[in-house]
């Protein structure tokens, strides 16, 4: 069990890092673009990062809760 959940832990990880360097990059442009003051840029990265992390584990979970059903 400790190894499925370091596996599943390791596997968010992953999927956050590769999703969220091109998501920082858009975001930071789009900041810039938009001309938000340092405290606007932080409440959209905290909101965008937030809801994208809530979908993302969600999804990551109910995959290895399929796994784990299945006996994989």
């Amino acid at each position: 069990m400790k190894k499925q959940a370091l596996k599943e832990a390791v596997t968010d990880t992953a999927l956050a890092a590769a999703i969220n360097m091109p998501l920082n990059y858009v975001l930071i442009a789009s900041a810039f673009a938009l001309q938000l003051t340092a405290l606007q840029s932080t409440i959209m990265f905290t909101f965008v990062f937030t809801c994208l992390a809530i979908v993302r584990k969600y999804y990551i979970r109910l995959h290895f809760e399929r796994r784990s059903l299945r006996g994989c």
